[in-house]
């Protein structure tokens, strides 16, 4: 095991081409290729393209201009590694690496993790499972960098994805890891300095914690509905991505069990052009989003519309970063009486402007 995943942490920058600068034409590139990976008939394919496919996401959100960071590079190579690996037929770890600017936090939801890989969540719910090991290495990172109120949004997501794990495995016995903490390494011997990668000898989590038997506790049992409730769009467009028609299945999903919901959308773009360009632009972008609903079977009786162009603009340390994040339909909900409905935002469909 030690050997295996010192050779996971030494990364895979050594093998494969990652440099500061990745030209569009490659980012299309790779997501061409991964493409039919994320359709494959193979529960096991599809974990491996989507958490290529998180990794991806995690690098074009590290690019600034045309210049990739640490974080960036180390998160592109990872995703390269994984879609090479693909085409020439290798066997892949489904050990997740934990990038040299991140750290191991959450050691709960690491475990659970594991535990559910061991429980057959790798067959019933691949992608779910793929994107909350990338987005746990990702919150991390995010923590580091920019502190907790940048990283909760990322750990509440993984939360999220770690339930719908579970309701797939609606008939397996939940496991406590609170109970059995004292077994675990500690922060400090995993994370050694802080924000540094991680210590492989004590990585992956699960080969130094014994699972206590036949305890059931309440593993992610959230009482709300969750739901994530923003779209994104590249500039000056309006169609989506794929991450972005995920998103939009899933609220088509809860909009078909719970008829009574009503939903706005409220569409924006970010702050150049004039307002009376943005109003239709913004406009654009709704009508994409209301017809793809549309088309999963909800009632466009039960949608409406404000088109805001570039007002309520979202400001980032990085503002290509803040202009993909304003570029935006929300999907706000009404008439939710006698239920707790949580929306929050997610980023894994922003599309940065590349030179």
């Amino acid at each position: 095991m030690l050997k295996t995943a010192q050779v996971i942490f030494s990364g895979f920058i050594g093998t494969m081409i990652c440099s500061s600068t990745f030209a569009a034409t490659q980012w299309q590139q790779l997501e061409h290729t991964l493409s039919p990976y994320l359709a494959s008939e193979s529960a096991l394919t599809r974990y491996h393209a989507h958490k290529a496919n998180v990794w991806l996401t995690y690098a074009k959100n590290e690019k600034s201009e045309n210049s990739l960071t640490v974080a960036g590079q180390e998160a592109l190579s990872n995703s390269q590694a994984i879609i090479k690996s693909l085409d020439q037929a290798q066997q892949i770890s489904t050990v997740t690496p934990i990038i040299s600017v991140s750290q191991v936090m959450r050691r709960d939801l690491w475990g659970q993790i594991e535990y559910f890989k061991q429980q057959g969540g790798l067959e019933t719910a691949p992608q779910a499972l793929a994107e909350a090991e990338v987005m746990l290495v990702w919150a991390a990172g995010e923590y580091c960098a920019l502190g907790w109120l940048h990283a909760k949004a990322h750990f509440f997501a993984v939360e999220q994805r770690l339930y719908q794990v579970k309701q797939t495995l609606a008939q397996l016995p939940t496991v406590s890891y609170s109970a059995s903490m004292e077994q675990l390494p500690s922060l400090q011997q995993l994370n050694g300095k802080g924000c540094q990668g991680v210590n492989a000898e004590y990585w992956p989590i699960i080969a130094h914690l014994e699972k206590p038997k036949n305890q059931v506790d309440d593993v992610i049992q959230p009482s709300a509905i969750l739901v994530e409730n923003v779209i994104h769009f590249a500039l000056d467009r309006a169609e989506l991505n794929t991450e972005g028609k995920n998103v939009l299945g899933q609220i088509s999903q809860l909009l078909k069990q719970h008829q009574d919901i009503q939903i706005t959308l409220v569409g924006h773009t970010d702050m150049r052009a004039s307002q009376a360009y943005n109003l239709k632009l913004s406009q654009r972008r709704i009508n994409t989003v209301r017809d793809y609903l549309v088309a999963q079977g909800v009632a466009v009786e039960r949608i409406a519309e404000q088109a805001k162009g570039k007002q309520d603009l979202i400001s980032d340390v990085e503002q290509t970063v803040g202009h993909a994040k304003s570029r935006r339909v929300v999907i706000e909900f009404h008439d939710v009486e006698g239920k707790t409905l949580h929306v929050q935002p997610q980023w894994r469909d922003l599309q940065l402007e590349m030179k």
